[in-house]
Protein backbone atom coordinates (compact mmCIF):
# COMPACT_ATOMS: atom_id res chain seq x y z
CA UNK A 1 0.00 0.00 0.00
CA UNK A 2 3.06 2.42 0.94
CA UNK A 3 4.43 2.03 -2.60
CA UNK A 4 1.47 2.50 -4.45
CA UNK A 5 1.14 5.44 -2.55
CA UNK A 6 4.35 6.70 -3.33
CA UNK A 7 3.94 5.65 -7.36
CA UNK A 8 0.71 7.75 -7.74
CA UNK A 9 2.88 10.68 -5.96
CA UNK A 10 5.06 10.55 -8.42
CA UNK A 11 2.89 9.78 -11.05
CA UNK A 12 0.90 13.29 -10.08
CA UNK A 13 3.85 15.21 -9.96
CA UNK A 14 5.15 14.58 -13.50
CA UNK A 15 1.20 15.20 -14.66
CA UNK A 16 1.46 18.21 -13.04
CA UNK A 17 5.34 19.30 -14.05
CA UNK A 18 3.60 18.56 -17.74
CA UNK A 19 0.57 20.61 -17.21
CA UNK A 20 2.71 23.47 -15.58
CA UNK A 21 4.87 23.62 -18.74
CA UNK A 22 1.97 23.63 -21.33
CA UNK A 23 0.19 26.39 -19.42
CA UNK A 24 3.03 28.67 -19.40
CA UNK A 25 3.65 28.01 -23.32
CA UNK A 26 -0.52 29.22 -23.88
CA UNK A 27 0.35 31.81 -21.13
CA UNK A 28 3.69 33.19 -23.46
CA UNK A 29 1.82 32.59 -26.83
CA UNK A 30 -0.62 35.03 -25.71
CA UNK A 31 1.83 37.34 -24.67
CA UNK A 32 3.29 37.64 -27.64
CA UNK A 33 -0.25 37.62 -29.67
CA UNK A 34 -0.67 41.27 -30.68
CA UNK A 35 -3.22 43.33 -29.21
CA UNK A 36 -6.17 43.93 -30.97
CA UNK A 37 -6.33 47.46 -32.53
CA UNK A 38 -8.83 50.56 -31.13
CA UNK A 39 -10.06 53.22 -32.20
CA UNK A 40 -11.53 55.96 -29.98
CA UNK A 41 -14.69 57.76 -31.38
CA UNK A 42 -17.19 60.38 -30.70
CA UNK A 43 -20.06 61.25 -32.71
CA UNK A 44 -21.96 64.34 -32.67
CA UNK A 45 -24.74 63.51 -29.92
CA UNK A 46 -27.85 66.31 -30.15
CA UNK A 47 -29.49 64.15 -33.06
CA UNK A 48 -32.53 62.06 -32.98
CA UNK A 49 -31.13 59.12 -32.37
CA UNK A 50 -27.74 58.62 -31.69
CA UNK A 51 -27.78 54.99 -31.30
CA UNK A 52 -28.49 54.71 -34.96
CA UNK A 53 -25.81 56.86 -36.31
CA UNK A 54 -23.47 54.40 -34.31
CA UNK A 55 -24.86 51.09 -35.49
CA UNK A 56 -24.52 52.36 -39.20
CA UNK A 57 -20.70 53.91 -38.91
CA UNK A 58 -20.08 49.86 -37.14
CA UNK A 59 -21.59 48.42 -40.31
CA UNK A 60 -19.76 50.40 -42.73
CA UNK A 61 -16.84 50.17 -40.79
CA UNK A 62 -16.75 46.78 -40.35
CA UNK A 63 -16.85 45.64 -44.04
CA UNK A 64 -13.63 47.20 -44.45
CA UNK A 65 -11.90 46.68 -41.26
CA UNK A 66 -13.37 43.52 -39.54
CA UNK A 67 -10.38 43.33 -37.45
CA UNK A 68 -9.80 47.20 -35.94
CA UNK A 69 -12.46 47.77 -32.88
CA UNK A 70 -14.44 51.29 -32.45
CA UNK A 71 -15.13 52.36 -29.00
CA UNK A 72 -17.46 55.20 -29.16
CA UNK A 73 -16.73 57.83 -26.11
CA UNK A 74 -19.37 60.29 -24.78
CA UNK A 75 -17.44 63.75 -25.49
CA UNK A 76 -19.49 67.13 -26.24
CA UNK A 77 -17.07 69.97 -27.66
CA UNK A 78 -19.82 72.30 -26.19
CA UNK A 79 -18.03 71.39 -22.58
CA UNK A 80 -14.56 70.49 -23.65
CA UNK A 81 -11.76 69.81 -25.78
CA UNK A 82 -11.31 66.72 -27.20
CA UNK A 83 -8.61 64.68 -24.94
CA UNK A 84 -5.67 62.90 -26.22
CA UNK A 85 -6.44 59.37 -26.78
CA UNK A 86 -10.00 60.28 -28.36
CA UNK A 87 -8.74 59.96 -32.22
CA UNK A 88 -11.77 60.71 -34.41
CA UNK A 89 -14.28 62.85 -33.38
CA UNK A 90 -17.27 64.91 -34.54
CA UNK A 91 -17.48 68.35 -32.92
CA UNK A 92 -19.03 72.05 -33.89
CA UNK A 93 -17.32 73.99 -36.35
CA UNK A 94 -17.77 76.87 -34.34
CA UNK A 95 -14.81 75.68 -32.70
CA UNK A 96 -12.84 74.99 -35.24
CA UNK A 97 -9.99 78.21 -35.10
CA UNK A 98 -9.75 77.35 -31.59
CA UNK A 99 -9.44 73.54 -32.25
CA UNK A 100 -6.40 74.46 -34.80
CA UNK A 101 -5.01 76.98 -32.24
CA UNK A 102 -4.42 74.86 -29.65
CA UNK A 103 -3.36 71.64 -31.91
CA UNK A 104 -6.11 69.61 -31.92
CA UNK A 105 -6.52 68.80 -35.52
CA UNK A 106 -4.47 67.37 -37.97
CA UNK A 107 -4.80 68.95 -41.73
CA UNK A 108 -6.54 66.42 -43.63
CA UNK A 109 -4.88 66.40 -47.67
CA UNK A 110 -7.91 67.56 -50.10
CA UNK A 111 -6.65 63.92 -52.06
CA UNK A 112 -7.69 61.95 -49.03
CA UNK A 113 -11.24 63.24 -48.61
CA UNK A 114 -13.42 60.80 -51.04
CA UNK A 115 -16.16 61.51 -53.31
CA UNK A 116 -15.26 65.69 -51.59
CA UNK A 117 -17.47 66.68 -55.08
CA UNK A 118 -19.88 65.20 -53.35
CA UNK A 119 -19.90 67.46 -50.07
CA UNK A 120 -21.74 70.85 -50.08
CA UNK A 121 -19.23 73.55 -51.29
CA UNK A 122 -19.60 75.97 -48.55
CA UNK A 123 -19.26 73.26 -46.47
CA UNK A 124 -16.05 72.35 -47.40
CA UNK A 125 -14.88 75.51 -47.41
CA UNK A 126 -15.74 76.46 -43.98
CA UNK A 127 -13.85 73.56 -42.77
CA UNK A 128 -10.65 74.99 -44.58
CA UNK A 129 -8.07 77.59 -42.89
CA UNK A 130 -5.13 78.61 -45.66
CA UNK A 131 -5.55 76.23 -47.96
CA UNK A 132 -5.98 73.39 -45.37
CA UNK A 133 -8.83 71.08 -44.77
CA UNK A 134 -9.00 70.18 -41.17
CA UNK A 135 -12.28 68.64 -40.77
CA UNK A 136 -15.06 66.58 -43.05
CA UNK A 137 -18.35 67.83 -43.12
CA UNK A 138 -21.26 65.51 -41.98
CA UNK A 139 -24.59 67.32 -41.13
CA UNK A 140 -25.87 71.06 -40.88
CA UNK A 141 -27.64 72.65 -39.17
CA UNK A 142 -30.10 75.60 -39.44
CA UNK A 143 -33.25 77.77 -37.39
CA UNK A 144 -36.22 77.07 -39.33
CA UNK A 145 -39.44 78.58 -39.06
CA UNK A 146 -42.54 76.46 -39.33
CA UNK A 147 -46.04 77.13 -39.73
CA UNK A 148 -48.78 75.73 -40.97
CA UNK A 149 -50.11 75.53 -44.42
CA UNK A 150 -53.63 76.59 -43.25
CA UNK A 151 -52.31 79.67 -41.46
CA UNK A 152 -52.02 81.76 -44.84
CA UNK A 153 -51.43 85.37 -43.29
CA UNK A 154 -48.04 83.78 -42.02
CA UNK A 155 -46.81 81.99 -45.95
CA UNK A 156 -44.76 85.42 -46.87
CA UNK A 157 -43.16 86.49 -43.37
CA UNK A 158 -39.40 86.44 -44.72
CA UNK A 159 -37.84 88.02 -41.05
CA UNK A 160 -38.69 88.86 -37.26
CA UNK A 161 -40.25 91.65 -37.19
CA UNK A 162 -42.67 90.76 -39.98
CA UNK A 163 -42.89 88.15 -37.61
CA UNK A 164 -43.42 89.62 -34.83
CA UNK A 165 -45.99 91.93 -36.30
CA UNK A 166 -48.55 89.01 -36.99
CA UNK A 167 -48.45 86.91 -33.87
CA UNK A 168 -47.42 89.83 -31.30
CA UNK A 169 -46.53 89.52 -27.80
CA UNK A 170 -47.78 86.28 -26.28
CA UNK A 171 -51.15 86.96 -24.33
CA UNK A 172 -51.28 83.73 -21.82
CA UNK A 173 -48.70 82.68 -19.32
CA UNK A 174 -48.44 79.15 -19.32
CA UNK A 175 -45.45 77.10 -21.04
CA UNK A 176 -47.52 74.74 -23.39
CA UNK A 177 -49.35 77.88 -25.42
CA UNK A 178 -52.82 77.42 -27.06
CA UNK A 179 -54.27 76.87 -30.17
CA UNK A 180 -52.56 79.67 -32.64
CA UNK A 181 -51.24 81.89 -30.07
CA UNK A 182 -47.58 82.75 -30.02
CA UNK A 183 -44.14 81.17 -31.19
CA UNK A 184 -42.51 78.06 -30.04
CA UNK A 185 -39.11 78.49 -29.58
CA UNK A 186 -35.75 76.71 -27.60
CA UNK A 187 -33.95 79.95 -26.29
CA UNK A 188 -33.05 77.89 -22.61
CA UNK A 189 -29.01 77.49 -23.19
CA UNK A 190 -26.93 80.21 -22.64
CA UNK A 191 -25.01 79.06 -25.88
CA UNK A 192 -27.83 79.26 -28.17
CA UNK A 193 -28.67 83.05 -27.05
CA UNK A 194 -24.95 84.43 -28.02
CA UNK A 195 -25.21 82.69 -31.21
CA UNK A 196 -28.29 83.74 -32.21
CA UNK A 197 -27.17 87.39 -31.00
CA UNK A 198 -24.18 86.72 -33.59
CA UNK A 199 -26.68 85.62 -36.03
CA UNK A 200 -28.62 88.89 -35.79
CA UNK A 201 -25.90 90.75 -36.19
CA UNK A 202 -24.71 88.95 -39.15
CA UNK A 203 -28.45 90.05 -40.87
CA UNK A 204 -28.25 92.83 -39.56
CA UNK A 205 -24.74 94.44 -41.24
CA UNK A 206 -25.98 92.15 -43.95
CA UNK A 207 -22.63 90.65 -44.37
CA UNK A 208 -20.73 87.56 -43.65
CA UNK A 209 -18.22 87.43 -40.98
CA UNK A 210 -16.38 84.39 -39.90
CA UNK A 211 -16.00 86.19 -36.49
CA UNK A 212 -12.46 85.35 -36.21
CA UNK A 213 -12.37 88.74 -34.32
CA UNK A 214 -15.82 88.04 -31.77
CA UNK A 215 -17.55 91.49 -31.07
CA UNK A 216 -17.33 93.35 -28.18
CA UNK A 217 -19.66 92.29 -25.25
CA UNK A 218 -19.13 95.87 -23.62
CA UNK A 219 -20.49 97.32 -26.60
CA UNK A 220 -23.63 95.31 -27.28
CA UNK A 221 -25.24 96.06 -30.59
CA UNK A 222 -29.36 97.31 -29.49
CA UNK A 223 -30.79 96.48 -32.53
CA UNK A 224 -29.69 92.44 -32.44
CA UNK A 225 -30.72 92.26 -28.67
CA UNK A 226 -34.05 93.85 -30.11
CA UNK A 227 -34.49 90.72 -32.56
CA UNK A 228 -33.88 88.33 -29.84
CA UNK A 229 -36.28 90.13 -27.51
CA UNK A 230 -39.02 89.91 -30.15
CA UNK A 231 -38.58 86.05 -30.06
CA UNK A 232 -38.88 85.93 -26.43
CA UNK A 233 -42.08 87.87 -26.45
CA UNK A 234 -43.55 86.39 -29.10
CA UNK A 235 -42.97 82.80 -27.09
CA UNK A 236 -43.34 83.61 -23.62
CA UNK A 237 -40.28 84.53 -21.34
CA UNK A 238 -41.50 81.32 -19.64
CA UNK A 239 -41.39 78.77 -22.91
CA UNK A 240 -38.96 80.29 -24.66
CA UNK A 241 -36.44 79.12 -21.47
CA UNK A 242 -38.08 76.10 -20.74
CA UNK A 243 -36.26 72.53 -20.55
CA UNK A 244 -38.45 69.49 -19.95
CA UNK A 245 -37.24 67.24 -16.85
CA UNK A 246 -36.55 64.52 -19.41
CA UNK A 247 -34.11 66.53 -22.00
CA UNK A 248 -36.45 65.57 -24.55
CA UNK A 249 -34.68 68.51 -27.65
CA UNK A 250 -38.26 67.97 -29.41
CA UNK A 251 -41.42 68.45 -27.35
CA UNK A 252 -41.77 71.65 -29.05
CA UNK A 253 -42.05 70.05 -32.26
CA UNK A 254 -44.67 67.62 -30.47
CA UNK A 255 -46.28 70.28 -29.10
CA UNK A 256 -46.93 72.02 -32.91
CA UNK A 257 -48.47 68.87 -33.73
CA UNK A 258 -50.83 68.82 -31.40
CA UNK A 259 -52.17 72.15 -32.53
CA UNK A 260 -50.00 74.00 -30.10
CA UNK A 261 -48.59 77.68 -30.52
CA UNK A 262 -49.12 79.59 -34.21
CA UNK A 263 -45.46 79.40 -35.39
CA UNK A 264 -42.44 77.21 -34.23
CA UNK A 265 -38.90 77.86 -34.58
CA UNK A 266 -36.14 74.56 -34.71
CA UNK A 267 -33.57 72.79 -36.71
CA UNK A 268 -34.95 70.61 -39.56
CA UNK A 269 -34.51 67.09 -36.85
CA UNK A 270 -37.74 68.23 -35.47
CA UNK A 271 -39.63 66.70 -37.94
CA UNK A 272 -38.43 63.77 -37.03
CA UNK A 273 -40.98 64.20 -33.54
CA UNK A 274 -43.78 64.36 -36.08
CA UNK A 275 -43.50 62.49 -39.10
CA UNK A 276 -47.16 62.15 -39.30
CA UNK A 277 -47.56 66.36 -39.90
CA UNK A 278 -44.72 67.17 -42.47
CA UNK A 279 -47.12 67.51 -45.26
CA UNK A 280 -49.37 69.79 -43.65
CA UNK A 281 -46.62 72.95 -42.68
CA UNK A 282 -44.50 75.18 -44.71
CA UNK A 283 -40.43 75.68 -43.20
CA UNK A 284 -38.36 78.02 -44.28
CA UNK A 285 -34.92 79.70 -43.41
CA UNK A 286 -35.82 83.49 -41.82
CA UNK A 287 -33.58 86.56 -41.01
CA UNK A 288 -33.27 87.39 -37.49
CA UNK A 289 -33.19 90.84 -38.67
CA UNK A 290 -35.22 93.18 -40.77
CA UNK A 291 -32.76 93.02 -43.20
CA UNK A 292 -32.31 90.07 -45.74
CA UNK A 293 -31.07 86.89 -44.84
CA UNK A 294 -27.53 85.37 -45.18
CA UNK A 295 -28.46 81.89 -44.30
CA UNK A 296 -26.15 80.63 -41.51
CA UNK A 297 -25.72 77.04 -41.14
CA UNK A 298 -24.19 75.52 -38.04
CA UNK A 299 -21.52 72.29 -39.23
CA UNK A 300 -20.98 69.17 -37.33
CA UNK A 301 -17.58 68.06 -38.94
CA UNK A 302 -15.03 65.39 -38.59
CA UNK A 303 -11.69 66.01 -36.98
CA UNK A 304 -8.65 63.48 -36.72
CA UNK A 305 -6.53 64.04 -33.77
CA UNK A 306 -2.67 65.54 -33.74
CA UNK A 307 -1.56 63.72 -31.44
CA UNK A 308 -1.63 60.35 -34.52
CA UNK A 309 0.80 62.83 -35.99
CA UNK A 310 3.60 60.16 -35.89
CA UNK A 311 1.59 56.88 -35.31
CA UNK A 312 1.26 56.15 -39.31
CA UNK A 313 -0.76 53.06 -39.17
CA UNK A 314 -3.28 54.81 -36.31
CA UNK A 315 -3.18 58.15 -38.66
CA UNK A 316 -4.81 56.12 -41.82
CA UNK A 317 -7.35 54.13 -40.07
CA UNK A 318 -8.39 57.31 -38.59
CA UNK A 319 -8.34 59.19 -41.60
CA UNK A 320 -10.32 55.87 -43.14
CA UNK A 321 -12.86 56.01 -40.27
CA UNK A 322 -13.62 60.02 -40.93
CA UNK A 323 -14.60 59.31 -44.33
CA UNK A 324 -16.69 56.87 -43.34
CA UNK A 325 -18.56 58.73 -40.59
CA UNK A 326 -19.21 61.72 -43.05
CA UNK A 327 -20.04 59.33 -45.78
CA UNK A 328 -22.85 59.18 -48.14
CA UNK A 329 -23.65 55.37 -47.46
CA UNK A 330 -23.43 55.89 -43.35
CA UNK A 331 -25.13 59.51 -43.64
CA UNK A 332 -28.66 57.69 -45.59
CA UNK A 333 -28.15 54.16 -43.20
CA UNK A 334 -27.89 56.50 -40.43
CA UNK A 335 -31.22 58.29 -41.33
CA UNK A 336 -33.63 56.04 -42.71
CA UNK A 337 -35.48 54.32 -40.49
CA UNK A 338 -34.77 50.71 -38.71
CA UNK A 339 -37.86 49.94 -38.95
CA UNK A 340 -42.12 51.27 -39.29
CA UNK A 341 -42.83 52.35 -35.86
CA UNK A 342 -39.01 55.20 -36.40
CA UNK A 343 -39.29 58.06 -38.73
CA UNK A 344 -35.93 59.85 -40.80
CA UNK A 345 -34.00 61.75 -38.74
CA UNK A 346 -34.39 64.90 -41.57
CA UNK A 347 -31.14 65.90 -41.04
CA UNK A 348 -29.38 68.20 -43.56
CA UNK A 349 -26.35 65.91 -44.53
CA UNK A 350 -23.64 67.79 -45.82
CA UNK A 351 -24.02 65.65 -48.87
CA UNK A 352 -25.63 66.27 -52.03
CA UNK A 353 -26.54 62.19 -52.98
CA UNK A 354 -27.77 61.88 -49.28
CA UNK A 355 -30.52 64.09 -50.28
CA UNK A 356 -30.83 62.72 -53.74
CA UNK A 357 -30.89 59.32 -52.42
CA UNK A 358 -33.38 60.16 -49.34
CA UNK A 359 -35.45 62.35 -51.65
CA UNK A 360 -36.70 59.46 -54.16
CA UNK A 361 -38.57 57.92 -50.74
CA UNK A 362 -39.13 60.86 -48.34
CA UNK A 363 -39.71 63.88 -50.83
CA UNK A 364 -39.13 66.35 -47.45
CA UNK A 365 -35.50 65.76 -48.50
CA UNK A 366 -36.14 67.17 -51.75
CA UNK A 367 -37.27 70.86 -49.90
CA UNK A 368 -34.61 70.14 -47.71
CA UNK A 369 -31.93 70.27 -50.45
CA UNK A 370 -33.09 73.73 -51.85
CA UNK A 371 -32.68 74.96 -48.73
CA UNK A 372 -28.90 73.39 -48.77
CA UNK A 373 -27.65 73.95 -51.54
CA UNK A 374 -28.77 77.85 -51.47
CA UNK A 375 -25.41 79.63 -53.04
CA UNK A 376 -25.58 82.21 -50.49
CA UNK A 377 -25.30 79.54 -47.34
CA UNK A 378 -22.58 80.10 -45.24
CA UNK A 379 -20.81 78.18 -42.38
CA UNK A 380 -21.11 79.80 -38.90
CA UNK A 381 -17.54 79.94 -38.08
CA UNK A 382 -16.34 81.51 -34.53
CA UNK A 383 -12.31 83.20 -33.82
CA UNK A 384 -9.63 81.32 -31.43
CA UNK A 385 -11.15 83.15 -28.53
CA UNK A 386 -14.49 81.42 -28.95
CA UNK A 387 -14.30 79.45 -25.31
CA UNK A 388 -13.52 82.67 -23.21
CA UNK A 389 -16.30 84.70 -25.38
CA UNK A 390 -19.07 82.56 -24.99
CA UNK A 391 -18.15 82.17 -21.00
CA UNK A 392 -18.60 86.10 -20.81
CA UNK A 393 -21.86 86.32 -23.55
CA UNK A 394 -23.68 83.55 -21.67
CA UNK A 395 -23.30 86.27 -18.68
CA UNK A 396 -24.17 89.09 -20.66
CA UNK A 397 -26.36 87.99 -23.53
CA UNK A 398 -29.19 86.79 -20.92
CA UNK A 399 -29.21 90.36 -19.03
CA UNK A 400 -30.02 92.21 -21.83
CA UNK A 401 -32.95 90.09 -22.68
CA UNK A 402 -33.98 90.67 -18.95
CA UNK A 403 -34.03 94.24 -19.62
Amino acid sequence: MKRKGNYFRILSFFIVVILAFNLLGVSSHASIRPKKTTLNVALYGYVPDIQRFEKAVLEKWSQSHPNVQLNFVNWDSYDSDPPKNLDVFVFDAIYMSYFIQQNYLLSIPSSQIRNKRDILKFALDGTTYHNKIYAIPQILCTNLLYTRKSDKSLKNVKNIPQLYNIIGQRQTADIIPPYKEGLLIDMSGGTTKACMYLEALIDLNHKYTDYDVLPDLNKINSNAVTSLKMLQAMAGNEQANFWPDNDDAYIRAKWFENGNGRAFIGYSEAMSAMPNYVNQINFKPVSLSSSRDIPLFYGDVVGVNSHLKNNAKKKKLALDLANIIASSDTMILASKPSDKSQSPQYLLPARYSVYQSLGAEYPVYQKLLKIASNPHNRLFKTGPDVREWLDSAKQVIPKYLEQ
